[in-house]
């Protein structure tokens, strides 16, 4: 059964889909250099926090985002109460490494959807990931909402929302 927001959805999926990435156009009209190409972006994201615990190169990774960005993680408490949890990079980095100690992690991008309005983007990364320790083995999917700044010169995360598939929240409902 089709709900009332199953066209909506369709609509804004196909926009969405065919988004084309422009590039900033500065005071003299030209179109400004600049990073805009968000699939190699995120694909660094991703094979950074990919790389095995003390090889990953969080350095080169927080130059990519604006001093003050939040990195916000979604999901269910145990109890099946809803929680964000709000950090800085510096919060995101301790809060990774943490989770992620003696476990093979990775996460590859497979769709991606991008947004510019002047000097602000959106993206939205569709990822698979796994993640293997010595008491565990998960594999699925979920979407990172990037908001982007552009600084003049570079385009900057302001804040990374993310959110992965469980019971009753699926990519496949948005036609993903």
């Amino acid at each position: 059964m089709k709900g009332p927001w199953t066209c909506c959805r369709r609509r804004l999926c196909a926009r969405l889909a065919v988004a084309k990435i422009k590039k900033p156009i500065d005071e003299t009209g030209e179109i400004a250099v600049s990073r805009t190409d968000f699939r190699d972006f995120t694909s660094k994201l991703y094979e950074i926090v990919s790389t095995p615990g003390p090889d990953r190169d969080w350095e080169a990774e927080r130059a990519l985002y604006h001093p003050d960005a939040r990195l916000v993680r979604t999901g269910l408490n145990n109890d099946g109460s809803s929680f964000a949890k709000v950090m800085s990079f510096d919060e995101f980095i301790e809060n990774a490494d943490e989770m992620l100690i003696n476990a093979e992690f990775s996460e590859l991008e497979i769709g991606h959807e991008a947004r510019i309005f002047g000097n602000v983007a959106q993206v939205a990364s569709i990822y698979e990931k796994s993640l293997k320790s010595e008491t565990e083995e998960i594999h699925g999917r979920g979407i990172n909402f990037f908001n982007l700044v552009y600084d003049g010169s570079n385009w900057l995360i302001m804040s990374i929302v993310w959110d992965n598939e469980r019971e009753g929240v699926s990519l496949s409902d948005l036609g993903l």
